[in-house]
């Protein structure tokens, strides 16, 4: 990038600097690296912790972190790019390129559905991540399932009446984009974004990571501080929701892209409100389409003044707005969001947030002053977010809004509300956990059951302890086990819960964290409840993958989403 202009006006350096380390030590996260962008030029970089922390590491502006959702912008964008060269079009439904894809549970998707239905999450398929991406956020099934899979996902709510948002949908998307242009979305990505644009340091595949080891490695966060490797996430080009997450990037790349973004959709503007035509072809050709509003992402507008809206890979916010970061893992924490600049002149930022195992990001773009913020993090998302309240931190500053929010307090008030979570779990587990004297059969239990829509299979079987290091005298609490999908670490050790219903609960948080099980902190979705038929005879498992069965009352039209029932095809595994 360019020399960094530090001519702002009420940016002090030297605060935000301790501000962002408040933040990043209040989450425990092991990194953060970040950058600002003003005016089109570089603004501001700071990184701090480890990249890596067994070679203690210190992140730059060149180090590479998986973005995760903050990829979405560049599937939309590919779309974009497509749709201008005649490959796509944003009017067509998907099924007229993928014929596979026939959604089961409301015909009308797969009728009707758009790639702009699909980019903007008004399908109303639920979102329900657990059916595909299991412990130690290992998928369950290959890139090449995703699209009948996603065919098979349960309704939440009707065909274009809210905004629903799904990881789904943009895998489908780019199983489009593979198809069409006969290779994968990620090598279209590539030809059509990295390369032109000079992103040198941006990728879709870990295999073609550069050899000089500035990358940063994932982290969960244990009750004690210290970090835990968790490997690089298996989202990449090629694997199921690789369109919703397989771009790997740096803090100088997001400023690049931000930059060329609002650059391009700058252009387009001028060129749509003049009869001139540009001699040149505009680059990221219809970017502006996918960064115009599309779906309100809130059941009530009239809640809130100003826009909160979704594009295509998107988010449109009018700042002061309680909705920023609305899928950052924050806004569960904090039922009390803070609002940045309620005494500023409002202000359009057109953000993305992303999180999966080990890594956090935030982006926010101001096409106003071609201004970006980008904040990127290696630590778990079932912590905290620091990356989202950083970001803020720095709008905050850059636009010197009023009245200043103490952001590392809402940092403290978050991380303290994750350690609740498990306390809060284990006690729902001993109040819903019924005293029986019954002793149960193991036999009953023990067999191979199927979801053939979802392509799933659980393989119940007597655990190894119960079955060789016991004698029949001793109890084995956890006598029995079970594996999804033939996945050496799918496999968990059951406990008989209450009745037909057995639980894989962990032992503690840390626990959780070791097994993988950081995104399984609900109630529900650690009970396997085995279903009898009318002679007594198991012949059903349901398994409430979507993790509570249904959605907040937010609109009229959402559904209970039913747990995912599996048939039982044997006896003998």
């Amino acid at each position: 990038m360019d020399a960094i202009n530090t001519e702002i006006k009420g940016f002090d350096w030297e605060s935000v600097r301790a501000q962002i380390g408040r933040i990043r030590q209040a989450f425990g996260a092991s990194s953060v690296a970040c950058g600002v962008l003003h005016r089109g030029k570089p603004a501001f970089h700071h990184a701090e912790g480890f990249a890596d922390v067994r070679t203690q590491r210190v992140p730059d502006a060149d180090t590479i972190y998986p973005i995760a959702s903050c990829s979405k912008a560049f599937t939309s964008a590919t779309c974009a790019i497509l749709v201008d060269e005649g490959l796509l079009s944003w009017d067509r439904p998907v099924s007229s390129y993928l014929p596979e894809f026939q959604t089961v549970h409301n015909a009308e998707v797969s009728q009707r559905a758009t790639l702009v239905d699909l980019c903007s999450h008004s399908t109303g398929l639920a979102p329900m991540d657990h059916a595909i991406i299991g412990f130690h956020d290992e998928y369950l099934n290959d890139g090449v399932d995703q699209v009948k899979i996603s065919s098979n996902l349960p309704v939440l709510c009707d065909f274009r009446t809210a905004f629903v948002y799904n990881n789904f949908t943009y895998g489908v998307v780019g199983e489009v984009i593979s198809r069409v242009c006969n290779k994968s979305i990620g090598s279209v990505m590539a030809d059509k974004i990295f390369e032109p644009l000079g992103l040198l340091r941006t990728y879709v595949r870990t295999a073609d990571y550069p050899p000089d080891g500035n990358v940063a490695k994932g982290y969960s966060v244990l009750d004690d501080g210290s970090f835990l490797a968790v490997g690089d996430p298996e989202i990449q080009d090629g694997s199921a929701h690789a369109g919703a997450g397989l771009v790997r990037s740096t803090v100088n790349d997001m400023l690049r892209w931000a930059k060329a973004v609002m650059q391009a959709e700058k252009q387009q503007e001028l060129v749509t409100s003049s009869q001139d035509m540009p001699v040149k072809k505009p680059p990221l050709p219809g970017v502006a389409f996918t960064r115009s509003e599309q779906r309100c992402i809130i059941s009530d507008p009239t809640e809130a003044e100003g826009e909160n809206s979704y594009g295509l890979g998107w988010f449109r916010h009018t700042i002061p707005s309680q909705w920023l970061g609305s899928i950052s893992p924050n806004f569960m924490l904090l039922p009390d969001p803070p609002v940045i600049g309620q005494h500023s002149p409002e202000r359009l930022a057109i953000s993305h947030y992303g999180a999966m195992g080990g890594f956090l990001s935030a982006l926010y773009t101001f096409p106003e002053t071609c201004s970006a913020v980008v904040v990127l993090a290696n630590s778990s998302p079932s912590r905290g977010d620091p990356t989202d309240l950083i970001a803020q931190s720095l709008c905050q500053e850059l636009f010197d809004m009023k009245p200043r929010v103490p952001l590392e307090l809402f940092a403290l008030r978050a991380a303290e509300t994750s350690r609740l979570i498990w306390p809060a779990l284990v006690h729902s587990w001993v109040l819903a956990r019924e005293k029986t004297d019954m002793v149960p059969v193991l036999t009953d239990y023990i067999g191979t059951y199927r979801n053939s829509g979802l392509q799933l299979r659980i393989d119940v079987f007597e655990s190894q302890r119960s079955s060789k290091c016991l004698g029949r005298q001793q109890h084995d609490p956890e006598p029995l086990s079970f594996t999804v999908n033939s996945h050496a670490r799918q496999t968990a050790k059951l406990k008989h819960y209450q009745l037909d219903v057995w639980t894989f609960l962990p032992n503690s948080r840390d626990d959780a964290s070791r097994k993988g099980m950081e995104l399984y902190m609900a109630l529900p979705l650690v009970l396997l409840s085995f279903v009898r038929d009318k002679t007594g005879q198991v012949r059903w498992l349901d398994w409430d993958l979507y993790g509570g069965g249904g959605q907040p009352e937010l609109h009229d039209v959402y559904y209970i989403v039913d747990p995912v029932r599996f048939e039982r095809v044997s006896s003998l595994v």
